[in-house]
Formats: C-alpha cells, structure tokens, sequence
C-alpha cells in the first residue's frame, strides 16, 4: 500500500511511519522542507492523489503552551488549511485515494463532566471543540469523491519522551503530582502503541466517519494522579486548586487539565479492535519500562 502522510515527524506520526514500513507499505510524507520520501506542501495536487492508497493527516500546530489569540490563530488555521489542501486535492483527483484518516481529538465534546461519550455523542462548547469542528468539516469534500473518510478522535497519548506523559512522570517525580482541582474531572487516554494500531485498524477496514481512540478505562484525573506515583514509587497527594491552574496556565491549563472528557471507544470495540494495553497501570509500566517490583 502506498500511503502519504502528514505531520509524520510527531509523536504519532513517526511511530505509525515505523510500523508502515515495517510491515511492506511505502511511505511518503510531507513537510515544509522535504527531504527524501517528502513531498513539500505545494506539491499536494490532484494528480499526486493519484499515486497514493491512502492518506493520513496527522498535521496541525501543537496545542502546548499558552494560549495567546496568536497561538490559538495557530492551531485553529494550521488544521484546517492543512486539511482542507489535502481535502481539495483528493476530492478533485481523477483517481483519489480509497481512504483519507483525518485526525481530530477527543476536545470535539468539550467539558462534559461524568457523562459517558461515544462517536454519536453532540459535540461541545469552548475553543477546543470549535477547533475540532471546524477541523473534521474541512474534510468532508472527500466523501464526494468516494474516498472513505476516518476521524480518528484522539485521548491523551501516552508515551516515554517529552510529551503528555513525560510532563506527568517530572512534577510525580518532583513530588507535585497530587490532584489537580477536585480530581473528579476523566482523563481518557490511550497507549501510543494502541493508537498506532487503532490507526493500522482504520486503514485496513472499512470504517468511516468519526471514532474515538481511547481505551475503554479512563480514569479520574485524581486516579491517574495515584496510579502513576504508584508506578513511580512517589507520593501524588498535594493537590493544585483549580485557580492556581487557570492563573499560571490560561485557558491551555483549564482546557487540558480541567475539563471532563469520558471516552467510550464503541466503534473500535463493535467492530472487535482489541487493546493491548486496556489498563493504566500495567501500560504505564510497560510505556516506562518499570517492573511490579521496581524500586
């Protein structure tokens, strides 16, 4: 399968190139300043749609950092021109890629508190779910072509490196990685390994329109907090109120942190994905290559 890829150099992106690879398929990616097996953004044409299998468009500016109207310009712009270039394209292509996975993120439903979220689920309010909204539409002039359009809706990833999760295991380390707020609020997530087989899921069957990607164990922020200390051998009982978060991370803190996002992966699991790592603490353990007896 020749599959081109968008934003391949991220957390997902790289991993899901590997994988690709790994099992035959040629992978082409994209990116401003094209390198062997790249094409640069102005080369997405109707005529390269033609020489690809499938798309996968993981692109979109990184959601990390305060968000200024500038940052938010950003990340809302950078995804739906990112989308809507490679949307044009296939949908004008002579003879388009069968399937088009458009990422989007698990933001779409907003803070929901304890109600339980599936792929039929409304959509929500506050800039992450606009985001998110105006993300997934700018995908739909494929569907027009007959290319089948995925939107996988991304949980927090978790995986070893300077990401979500390496910010955790610092302050769990630092001893500041108590509750955040009441702790109440869900936190769904999935392993990077389990996204990227989610991903490889979506490719090789028909499935179409929006699926959550998650595993079907979310956890309280407040039972994360604890299960990583436990992990990590730390104690993660000093909590951060709620208004210290706001105050030193913005809108970004309140949106991330705060909000209530519960997580039903009912696509994946009708249509019999199974996860490798369902439960948090044994994937943590395995993500960060700490064993049950680890001191």
């Amino acid at each position: 399968m020749n599959v081109l890829i968008a934003g391949g150099s991220g957390l997902i992106g790289s991993a899901l190139t590997t994988t690709l690879q790994s099992r035959g398929d040629k992978v082409t990616g994209v990116s401003r300043s094209p390198s062997l097996d790249e094409v640069a953004w102005n080369e997405i044409t109707p005529e390269l749609m033609e020489d690809f299998d499938a798309v996968i468009n993981l692109a979109g500016e990184s959601i990390a950092g305060r968000w200024t109207k500038a940052k938010k310009k950003k990340i809302l712009e950078s995804r739906v021109a990112t989308t809507s270039t490679i949307a044009l394209a296939i949908a004008d292509s002579k003879n388009p890629p069968q399937c088009l996975i458009q990422a989007s993120a698990a933001g779409f439903y907003g803070n929901r508190g304890d109600e339980i979220l599936n792929e039929s689920s409304s959509t929500g309010e506050g800039f992450l779910a606009e985001v998110c909204r105006q993300w997934e539409a700018a995908a739909f002039p494929v569907e027009e072509a007959g290319t089948r359009l995925v939107m996988p809706r991304f949980g927090i990833v978790l995986a070893e490196g300077p990401g979500a999760l390496g910010r955790l295991v610092l302050v769990t380390k630092l001893l500041i990685g108590g509750p955040l707020a009441s702790g109440r609020q869900w936190w769904s997530w999935v392993s990077l390994n389990d996204a990227v087989r989610s991903l490889l899921f979506l490719l090789d069957h028909e499935l179409s329109g929006p699926v959550n990607i998650a595993t079907p164990n979310p956890e309280t922020q407040k039972k994360f907090a604890a299960t990583l200390g436990n992990v990590l051998r730390r104690p993660a009982v000093i909590p951060a109120p709620g208004f210290a978060i706001r105050m030193a991370l913005g809108e970004m803190g309140t949106h991330l942190l705060l909000d209530s996002t519960r997580l039903n992966p009912e696509t994946l699991v009708n249509e019999g994905f199974e996860f490798e790592d369902p439960h948090l603490q044994e994937a943590l353990r395995k993500i960060l290559d700490i064993g049950a007896s680890s001191n």
